[in-house]
């Protein structure tokens, strides 16, 4: 499948080809912390004697919190780890403190199937709020920002398959699930990451990451995942990724999904055995409550991140700017 795709670029000269916005390639990743190899396979949502077996043992191992939690959760945590922006277009959003090249669900991270599905693992430690709640866009000027949001998700992003690999892509803002499986035009090409079947549940998955000069390729040869998984416990529907049949085949393994701990506090950490995740029902705050970040600067205070490319250099262009929707910091009062 490679070397077809490979004389397929070089026969259409892939002019559709991007280059990664505000990114080189992914080996400038910043590799996982510690030696911690990934040793179990993914799985897809479990049948509903074992979900229901694995929450009636979360909530005995660490019950969440019942206090009352507003999006102020997010403006304490995150601003040690980058920077609240007023946004013209959403209101607060937060840029990481990260490395130049750092794209959302693709550096410092790896997939794990838990019980709630295809799970993103960040190495960051804000990862256990930027990956699994509010969307994630893009600015040619400022790079990647997030913008937050109140829904919890394994993570918001679509996939899509072709002969022998997987890809996914951000959810941007604006753009729901059932958008996002029609034909995923509304994503661009450089936001996707592929990586062949066989590596999609490996620790260090960054490293096999295909080249994103043929994305437009795969993408042209794939079809969206259309597999969704409904949350009883929050009425949240989101995307749930590759089938467990296809994993297990790919991987010639059977495979079981990793219960998923709720912890009290914010920390997103696994151990092998478990997902120990902070995931809190965000609400949206009462009428005369404001949530807001300590500190914030306007968009033009932020100054421009230097970009650095790897060859091919190629031009892109920045995606469009679109409503906040449901997704927005709000605006100081």
């Amino acid at each position: 499948m490679k070397t077809n795709i490979g004389k397929i670029a070089i026969a259409g000269l892939l002019a559709f080809a991007l280059a990664l916005p505000g990114y080189s390639q992914d080996n400038n990743s910043p590799p996982p912390q510690g030696n911690d190899q990934y040793t179990n396979p993914p799985d897809t949502p479990p049948n509903a004697a074992d979900q229901q077996l694995d929450q009636q043992e979360a909530q005995q191992t660490a019950p969440p919190s019942n206090q009352p939690v507003t999006t102020q959760v997010f403006y304490d945590e995150l601003s040690p780890y980058g920077q609240w922006v007023d946004s013209p277009d959403y209101g607060y959003v937060w840029i990481p403190s990260a490395v130049p090249n750092f794209v959302p669900y693709s550096s410092a991270g790896h997939w794990v199937y838990t019980t709630y599905g295809w799970t993103w693992v960040s190495d960051y430690p804000w990862g256990w709020a930027t990956f699994h709640y509010g969307r994630w866009d893009y600015n040619g000027q400022y790079g990647w920002y997030w913008i937050p949001g109140v829904q919890w998700g394994p993570a918001w992003v679509v996939w899509r398959h072709c002969n022998g690999y997987y890809g996914w892509a951000p959810l941007l803002p604006g753009i729901e699930i059932g958008v996002g499986y029609g034909s995923g035009s509304a994503i661009p090409a450089n936001y996707w990451c592929f990586v062949n079947e066989r590596f999609i549940a490996d620790r260090y998955v960054w490293q096999h990451y295909e080249p994103r000069y043929n994305n437009g390729v795969f993408i042209r040869n794939s079809t969206v995942i259309n597999n969704t998984y409904f949350d009883r416990g929050r009425g949240i529907t989101y995307s749930a990724g590759p089938q467990r049949e296809e994993v297990e085949a790919s991987l010639h393994t059977t495979i079981r999904p990793v219960p998923v701990r709720e912890s009290v506090q914010p920390e997103q950490r696994y151990d092998q055995a478990h997902l120990h995740l902070y995931r809190p029902n965000v609400s949206a705050p009462a009428a005369n409550v404001h949530p807001a970040p300590s500190r914030s600067v306007h968009m033009q205070q932020v100054p421009q991140r230097n970009v650095q490319y790897t060859t091919p250099q190629r031009q892109y262009s920045s995606p469009r700017s679109g409503g906040g929707g449901s997704f927005g910091g709000g605006r100081r009062h």
